[in-house]
């Protein structure tokens, strides 16, 4: 059952704005530009691209893997609950279900961003310029008058097609 309503505060998140864009914006550039600095220019970054890349080996270079995973994992949900307050403070209730369908946008976001599905390759800009073109495609087949029903469809198979490609360019 939902519920609607909540504090004023996730009124004002969701549909205030700081100059040109919303602040939902301003925490997408935010969290690319934090994500950037940790992942290429810290310690924990590096350790994060070994471990993610060979575990063993990043193991023997005296790694501490465990760790760089549980911190990674840790991250991982800071940002899920950020992204789920924000989609709540845009819908304007909370149910455990809302737009499964994001989850599809999320790969897809990240296989048109460049990233392989296959391991080998780390980027921040590419997911983040994926969300971009994945959101201009879902907005492009609104204006076109496509069923809902059929949009998740075409993110599918632009995201096999993207795969496909990366996969034949090794």
């Amino acid at each position: 059952m939902p519920r609607l309503g909540g504090p004023p505060f996730l009124l004002r998140l969701a549909s205030g704005s700081f100059g040109p864009f919303g602040y939902p914006v301003w925490v997408a550039i935010a969290a690319v530009l934090v994500a950037h600095i940790a992942l290429y220019h810290t310690r924990f970054g590096v350790h994060l691209l070994a471990t993610g890349g060979q575990t063993e080996s990043a193991r023997s270079l005296g790694i501490r893997t465990n760790r760089v995973k549980i911190a990674a994992y840790t991250i991982s949900g800071v940002c899920a609950g950020v992204a789920a307050l924000l989609l709540v403070a845009r819908i304007g209730s909370a149910e455990p279900l809302i737009n499964t369908s994001l989850l599809l946008n999320s790969v897809a976001a990240v296989v048109l961003g460049g990233v392989s599905l296959f391991g080998g390759r780390a980027s921040i800009l590419g997911p983040a310029i994926g969300a971009l073109m994945l959101t201009a495609l879902v907005n492009g087949l609104t204006l076109l008058s496509v069923s809902a029903f059929y949009q998740p469809l075409a993110v599918g198979a632009i995201v096999v097609l993207a795969a496909l490609i990366m996969r034949y360019q090794k």
